[in-house]
């Protein structure tokens, strides 16, 4: 990173900061619903993955056995997390500091600097 690189990532800091927090606040009331394949279940969670509601359909009830409901459940409550998660992770993709994405920092945040050593093993 040289002196252009800086003097471009401090004009960009203060939309990168506006986009981040509209995100934030974004985030926080944004929902995502996601049914089942067969729509015996709809699941709906928040930006942040709190389980907001589950809904069984009254035919689920009767042609599911309750494994497979259970099972049912279980999966698109987890495809519902994943749809936030993805949105969050689009969202970091979208910002850019200098070359790099916010996600591609988080993952390695030595990328930005050249020939910085590897990030250390905590253990």
């Amino acid at each position: 990173m040289d002196l252009n690189d800086l003097r471009r990532l401090t004009a960009d800091l203060p939309s990168m900061i506006a986009r981040a927090t509209a995100f934030a606040e974004q985030s926080t009331s944004a929902e995502y619903q996601v049914s089942s394949p067969e729509g015996e279940v709809a699941v709906r969670v928040s930006g942040s993955k709190e389980l907001l509601e589950i809904r069984i359909s009254p035919e689920a009830k009767r042609r599911v056995d309750n494994l497979t409901l259970g099972e049912l459940v279980t999966a698109t409550v987890r495809a519902a997390e994943q749809a936030a998660d993805d949105a969050r992770e689009e969202f970091l993709a979208s910002v850019r500091i200098g070359d790099h994405t916010v996600a591609d920092l988080m993952r390695d945040p030595s990328s930005l600097i050249p020939n910085a050593p590897a990030p250390r093993d905590p253990r």
